[in-house]
């Protein structure tokens, strides 16, 4: 016993140092808890988004790499527009140069025909075996869009070596199509210079979960493939990618980015746990100090065990209140141990720290703006929290609910609803609407959600209501809307079919009436080149006519002068006249002759909508010729300024004289109106904007009254006239309009200014396109 006592009795000296030790190396231990608690998620966190900055870094610099290279094949292709074909090759050529930056460039036609090529100059003997060659069945050329348009392909085969290259497609304007081969080594070689000295290592992947390059150390490249790991199903898919990734027995963050160009994706790695450097250090000076300590505060106890009891026991009685949820306004002790002081700094921040995250989460439950509940599932589903929302919605008193189940508060007006509900959360399924009791006894019709959740130290229920009431209610009245609305459709329907047979009456008088216009209007143009006709033989035939009688006048002369004898001078002079006379009269009839072959031909064209080749000068001499007559009796003129030759066209002569009858008149009928002088002017000549000077222009321009503003957009409509029933039935522009756009497969426009007149510009292609027998009746009955 006396044994026993010896050594279970200590001195005060032996108690408090080894009280001493034993707090300063709990609270040692409790210090390096929490800052490897605090520190190691830290450094996690910071691991982690320092590999998403690299590997999204690393995409940016591959977009960047590709976009230069689009830029520079884009460049490239505005030159080539502004340059002749023979030179084609050589600028390719520069745009490659040694085939690091673009391995081969083409230039394709939009058929798919080579039509130059850019090649290094140890590849330039091969040249001619790519000139002409058909790549339109390239997977390039056919994903490239059939406008304009840039097409990537991160596993593209060359077309001349084929080798795995990068592929890029260019389409430009004129459909030719730029393909440019982008040597994958050097865009790889980007990703090893900017990873650098770091730590991670960056995987390349394709879609097919290849990985074609590896910035650390490992010889994964080639011979490892991924495409079945769950990481690569989350890229693929595009679903949110984890942040860790056991592989080869360690585990490591990861982090990946997409380059949409070529479709591949980027993964980094870096160590995680332990195996973080980081980390490691940070571990290893946790422990390091820890040992330290230990060590000093064995040599140092025995003199501050005193002063370390009173500190150490304010220290205690402060967590206490701490802990039960007193004096939290209260500062924490310190004193003159730096340990001690440390301990209380990071006990308050932590306590702190606690404190306001249950006041966020509590913050944030009653702000949501619908009703919420928290259920214990483990203790026959009673409330464990409702929000404030659903307080005042369901009228009940939050402490009156807590701790209770909704079939003591009376929450359900049929208690197998309650039985359902619950059934359909613990099977995950979609919720129903459901009748509740408020607290006064009034009924809501809640939609019903819920969602598990499974704690350490519970498995909860969260829950949501929505009042859909109001919605109900607007759906019901909806329904009686809609069938309300059928009926009145049903009705309508029936009135408007009837309308409808009504209108199509009408219709067909208004086309009758159309056909009868159009011939009327055909009869005036007869009309007119009859009297073009006359008016132009006039001259001629009366010119013959007065020959005649001249000659038959001398050779009565002659005859009575013959009574007498015939004298040399008598006869020579008689000669002399019927010479003149036959020579006068037969030019004036060779003209009428002309005249009536030209006239001839034009009824051929108007009458047969015969198509041939002709000069534009012919139709506009014989279309002023017959229009003559129209301008003899006014201070009118007309003016031709038409090349003799240069300007043939295969087409359709009738349809355009008739189309340019149409506007001469259109300029007397309208704007010459009221005015003492005016001038028509018909040009022509060959288009300038069209890119192969194959297109004619003939305009048609006068200096009388302009067309009003808003009837410059009608004009060309049927029955469009500021003159109906006064000589005008509003069919001639829109017959001339329907002849150049159907017939001659040209375009007719206007431009109308206050001051200069109007000018009516047809342009015509030099081969009208085919046409069938009724399109030349549309042209004047459409």
């Amino acid at each position: 016993m006396r044994h026993a006592a010896a050594w279970g009795v200590w001195s005060l000296r032996s108690h408090l140092s080894a009280l001493l030790m034993a707090t300063m190396l709990l609270t040692l231990a409790v210090v390096g808890a929490v800052v490897l608690a605090y520190g190691i998620p830290r450094l996690e966190r910071a691991s982690r988004v320092a590999l998403r900055h690299e590997v999204g870094e690393m995409a940016e610099r591959m977009e960047l790499l590709l976009r230069t290279r689009q830029t520079r094949l884009e460049l490239v292709e505005l030159l080539l527009h502004d340059m002749a074909p023979q030179h084609y090759n050589s600028l390719l050529d520069k745009s490659v140069r040694n085939g690091n930056t673009l391995r081969v460039v083409y230039r394709v036609s939009a058929q798919g025909r080579v039509e130059a090529v850019g090649l290094p100059a140890a590849l330039q003997a091969r040249r001619a075996d790519l000139l002409g060659s058909d790549v339109s069945a390239n997977s390039l050329f056919r994903a490239v869009p059939t406008k304009t348009g840039v097409v990537w392909s991160g596993r593209y085969r060359s077309i001349l070596t084929g080798d795995l290259t990068a592929g890029m497609a260019y389409r430009d304007g004129d459909g030719h199509v730029m393909i440019a081969e982008v040597p994958i080594g050097t865009l790889l070689g980007t990703v090893e210079l900017a990873a650098g000295g770091r730590s991670s290592s960056i995987w390349v992947v394709d879609r097919s979960g290849e990985i074609i390059a590896h910035t650390g150390q490992g010889d994964d490249v080639g011979k490892l493939n991924i495409r079945n790991w769950p990481l690569m199903q989350d890229l693929l898919q595009g679903r949110e990618v984890a942040t860790r990734l056991r592989f080869q027995g360690g585990d490591f963050h990861v982090a990946a980015a997409h380059s949409r160009a070529l479709d591949w994706y980027f993964v980094a790695k870096a160590p995680a746990g332990l195996a973080n450097p980081e980390v490691l250090t940070l571990v290893l000076h946790v422990a390091t100090a820890f040992a330290a300590c230990a060590v000093i505060g064995l040599l140092m106890a025995p003199f501050w065990a005193s002063r370390l009891v009173r500190p150490l026991q304010r220290i205690v009685a402060r967590a206490a209140q701490t802990t039960a949820g007193g004096a939290l306004d209260l500062s924490w002790p310190h004193g003159s141990v730096a340990e001690f002081n440390r301990l209380s700094s990071d006990l308050e921040r932590m306590a702190m720290t606690l404190q306001e995250r249950e006041q966020t989460a509590q913050a944030i439950f009653n702000a949501a703006p619908v009703p919420m509940t928290v259920r214990d599932r483990d203790n026959e589903y009673r409330f464990v929290d409702v929000n404030s929302v659903w307080c005042r919605e369901l009228g009940r008193d939050r402490a009156q609910v807590l701790g209770r189940t909704s079939r003591e508060i009376g929450l359900w007006t049929d208690d197998g609803a309650a039985a359902r509900v619950q059934q359909r959360v613990l099977n995950n399924e979609a919720l129903e609407d459901a009748w509740l009791l408020r607290g006064d006894g009034s009924r809501l019709m809640m939609q019903l959600y819920g969602r598990l959740v499974d704690l350490p130290s519970a498995r909860l229920t969260i829950g949501v209501c929505v009042d859909v009431s109001p919605m109900r209610r607007i759906e019901a009245e909806l329904r009686d809307l809609n069938q309300q609305l059928e009926a009145r459709v049903e009705r309508r329907t029936a009135a408007l079919a009837a309308s409808h047979e009504a209108l199509s009456q009408t219709v067909a008088q208004l086309r009758t009436a159309q056909d009868e216009l159009v011939r009327s209007e055909k009869m005036a143009a007869l009309g007119h080149l009859v009297a073009g006709v006359a008016h132009e033989l006039n001259t001629p035939l009366g010119n013959g006519v007065m020959a005649v009688s001249a000659l038959a006048h001398a050779m009565q002369r002659f005859k009575a002068g013959a009574a007498d004898g015939v004298k040399r001078a008598d006869l020579a002079q008689l000669v002399d006249s019927v010479a003149q006379c036959v020579d006068i009269a037969e030019r004036n009839l060779r003209r009428a002759a002309e005249l009536v072959q030209s006239f001839k031909q034009v009824a051929v064209d108007q009458t047969s909508s015969q198509r041939r080749r002709f000069e534009i000068s012919e139709v506009v001499h014989e279309t002023v010729v017959s229009l003559r007559p129209s301008f003899s009796r006014t201070p009118y003129r007309i003016e031709v300024d038409v090349p003799a030759s240069g300007l043939q066209l295969d087409s359709y002569p009738g349809a355009l004289g008739q189309a340019l009858s149409n506007l001469v008149q259109n300029a007397l009928l309208h704007g010459f109106e009221g005015r003492d002088r005016g001038t028509v002017r018909i040009t022509a000549g060959r288009d300038a904007t069209c890119a192969d000077d194959r297109r004619i222009w003939l305009c048609v321009a006068d200096d009388g009254h302009p067309i009003a503003p808003e009837h410059v957009d009608h004009i060309f409509e049927p029955f469009m006239t500021t003159k109906m029933g006064r000589a005008g039935t509003g069919l001639g522009l829109h017959i001339s309009h329907n002849a150049v756009v159907d017939v001659l497969g040209g375009t007719l426009t206007v431009r109308s200014v206050e001051g200069e007149g109007s000018r009516f510009e047809l342009r015509l292609p030099a081969s009208a396109p085919a046409q069938r027998p009724s399109d030349f009746g549309a042209m004047g009955s459409a």
